[in-house]
């Protein structure tokens, strides 16, 4: 069955810089949408889960990095270990006390069957799940046309706090990827969406 939504929050242009990261608004975009729904929950960090998916990753560190490399200026070390999603999954377990799963996942397909077998033992209670795609690039968009998905005007993360069948509604997204987790959680009625508290379950 699909796991419950238990809530869910879109990121807008009020995110602010994390500490330890620069430049690129993956990660400021990320720990947003993370941090609004972890906030409100008060399952233990032991019984948490979080997945991220992203097609491309953190391409404005990626595209950075790449042009300080041609202009055969000084490598930065911070832009080394963020590259790596795992990386603000990290900072964020570490705000939050989270010591479940922690997986970062490339895909166009509907993430939910991982966050299903996540929650399908007796370890955890919920994932987080976080979608995010930056505003393409001629990298990026190049990528995009040879994999005939849609490339991204503006910079979008969501993030859905899901728990076992019958939490909350049903995650049943309109389509695959990051379209259809914006839509669960423009229509979700428990949703803190945008930083506004919305119904309560």
């Amino acid at each position: 069955m699909k796991p419950g939504v238990l809530a869910a929050a879109i990121g807008d242009a009020g995110a602010e810089q994390v500490s330890g990261f620069i430049e690129s608004p993956f990660n400021p975009l990320v720990n947003q949408v993370a941090a609004r729904c972890l906030t409100a929950s008060t399952v233990p960090g032991e019984r948490t889960g979080m997945v991220l998916v992203s097609v491309f990753g953190d391409s404005g560190t990626t595209d950075l990095a790449s042009e300080l490399l041609v202009g055969g200026q000084p490598h930065n070390a911070l832009l080394f270990m963020q590259a790596t999603a795992n990386a603000i999954l990290g900072y964020l377990s570490a705000e939050f006390g989270i010591s479940g799963p922690l997986l970062s996942v490339s895909t166009t397909e509907d993430p939910l069957q991982l966050v299903e077998l996540l929650l399908d033992g007796d370890e955890l209670d919920q994932v987080l799940l976080i979608g995010i795609e930056l505003a393409a690039t001629a990298r990026t968009a190049a990528a995009h046309h040879v994999l005939g998905t849609e490339p991204q005007a503006e910079d979008v993360a969501v993030a859905l706090l899901l728990g076992p069948a019958g939490d909350g509604p049903p995650a049943v997204p309109p389509e695959a990827g990051l379209p259809g987790l914006l839509a669960m959680a423009n229509t979700c009625e428990y949703a803190q969406v945008r930083g506004h508290q919305g119904g309560q379950p």
